[in-house]
């Protein structure tokens, strides 16, 4: 699965830098709760795009004050986040196995929809990861389409890829973070944007490492 998932997005790291590289000018609600996120850090640490793609959540959260980083598993996608933020660091990292990354790393983690790849089976395995880099009392910001679906896609932007996006319905989300050892603080929902990105709702999650 990672495989596939890393070689598909080094294919349209490019076209998916293009897209998305300012998709936050248009979503107010997504700029209103990292400010949220950044406020409750208030800068005592740093906050990790996790899943960063071309940094755009990186990069907002290091304009308004943080200190960001960013991960991700593609590397072509890295170099495309590296050269639209020179100013942030980026490193590859699997968000089941974030080897090279020591406990306790990060203030916060904001992941926006890093998680939809991850399988069902896996989840709770993946965020006990992410709470595991995360400080004692560290935060998650945690984003994701709300549903049962998966959607495949075979084909991107004219380029070959292999990639599921899971949804998942809320309380779904709020039972895996409990089982990996999340305390629920905020659980937020909102309708999609029309004309700006897919139309699922969409569900935020702040959670936090005990």
């Amino acid at each position: 699965m990672n495989e596939d998932l890393q070689s598909s997005y080094d294919r349209v790291a490019e076209d998916y830098a293009s897209q998305f590289c300012d998709e936050l000018d248009k979503k107010p609600f997504d700029r209103k709760m990292l400010d949220w996120l950044a406020e409750r850090v208030n800068e005592s640490g740093v906050i990790c795009d996790m899943g960063c793609g071309p940094g755009q959540i990186a990069r907002y959260l290091h304009e308004h004050g943080a200190k960001a980083c960013g991960v991700d598993l593609s590397t072509e996608m890295l170099k495309h986040a590296q050269r639209l933020n020179p100013d942030i660091p980026f490193r590859q990292g699997n968000m089941l196995a974030l080897t090279d990354i020591a406990d306790g790393s990060y203030t916060a983690i904001a992941a926006f929809y890093s998680i939809i790849h991850i399988p069902r089976s896996s989840v709770v395995e993946a965020l006990r990861e992410l709470k595991r880099v995360l400080s004692p009392r560290g935060l998650l910001l945690l984003t994701f389409h709300i549903g049962q679906q998966i959607i495949h896609r075979d084909e991107w932007w004219d380029k070959e890829v292999s990639l599921d996006f899971i949804f998942f319905e809320t309380e779904e989300m709020k039972g895996y973070l409990k089982t990996a050892g999340f305390e629920l603080e905020e659980v937020i929902e909102r309708d999609p944007y029309a004309d700006v990105e897919y139309q699922s709702r969409r569900a935020y999650i702040f959670a936090r490492r005990p």
